[in-house]
């Protein structure tokens, strides 16, 4: 096992999430852990004293016909590896798109997935694969005149994803630098919104590769019109689809939430376009117990000065069983 630092050292083309040109957007210090079946893309986030690692992508296979017992070997592997070579403090949640289907022995691990769709499909079959309720309202959208317009227009994505997730009280809407970055991967990046006579009702970020597009932050207003931010989705799609990507990702989905829970409200909402959920895993490892209930605690002081709440990825997700 090693730690690679050149995407070309690799001798195989990654997928957007793993690629160098998106690791090097979240961080300095990026690498790719590989074994003789994977490779595995991660990113170090340094802040103060602290040190973790997060990775952008399931292991990627370099062969045909591994096994869970592969990926297995792999993690445990991985975990012992990066303590010997004492990497990180901790290994935090990865990003909300990587499902893995197995867990490293002695990590703290929950059930985690994401909903997946098959857009490989013409405009027709495509809307009548979704939940009549979605089919009724894009096409109140359509008749009403909404239109999805492919924007490079930063400023006005950024201030409608923030505006969604302070309503929703949360502090995880991405940096305006972050998403001008973003838009930069140009032909891996697509950028929408959603207006009805010139005003805005919602947006999303993409960012795909041939094989799937990842829905990686969305925005609405607080009451945007019937049906408009479903008919952002069914056209993105098509474009995506236009371009030959296979699969779209709704990017998360918590196993089983609450009955009648924000949570079930937004699977339901990504199920209804005819996604099948994907089951695996998430985990974290924590290596330095102290520094990591230390992280936590600044995390959550800091935070709390803002007017937020924090809670581990990892404990929110525990805490809504």
């Amino acid at each position: 096992m090693k730690i690679v630092k050149n995407e070309k050292d690799l001798n195989l083309k990654m997928p957007v999430l793993g690629s160098e040109e998106y690791l090097k957007i979240k961080s300095p210090v990026y690498g790719w852990i590989v074994d003789e079946n994977f490779i595995l893309p991660f990113f170090l986030d340094k802040r103060l004293v602290f040190t973790r690692m997060v990775f952008t992508n399931e292991p990627i296979a370099k062969k045909d016909n591994l096994t869970i017992e592969n990926e297995k070997k792999i993690l445990n592997e991985m975990v012992e590896f990066v303590r010997k070579q004492k990497i990180c403090d901790f290994i935090y949640k990865a990003q909300s798109n990587v499902v893995f289907n197995t867990c490293p022995e002695g990590a703290e691990c929950v059930e985690w997935g994401t909903y997946l769709k098959d857009i490989q499909m013409n405009d027709e079959e495509l809307l009548m694969s979704f939940h009549s309720k979605h089919r009724n309202v894009i096409r109140k959208a359509l008749k009403e005149g909404v239109e999805i317009k492919v924007t490079d227009n930063v400023d006005v994505i950024y201030e409608n994803i923030k505006e969604t997730l302070k309503r929703q009280n949360s502090i995880h809407y991405p940096s305006k630098d972050y998403l001008k970055k973003l838009a930069a991967l140009k032909e891996n990046a697509l950028f929408l919104t959603a207006e009805y006579k010139r005003k805005i009702q919602g947006s999303a970020v993409i960012i795909y590769d041939k094989n799937r597009a990842y829905y990686m932050y969305g925005g609405s207003i607080q009451r945007p019109l019937t049906g408009s931010v479903n008919l952002l989705q069914y056209e993105a799609m098509k474009i995506l689809r236009d371009k030959g990507v296979k699969k779209y990702d709704f990017v998360g989905a918590r196993i089983n939430p609450p009955k009648n829970s924000k949570y079930e409200g937004i699977q339901r909402f990504k199920q209804r376009f005819g996604a099948e959920l994907k089951e695996g895993y998430a985990f974290r490892y924590v290596y330095k117990p102290f520094k990591f209930k230390m992280f936590n605690l600044i995390s959550k002081l800091y935070l709390k000065s803002k007017g937020y709440d924090y809670i581990d990825p990892i404990d929110s997700i525990k805490g809504s069983k």
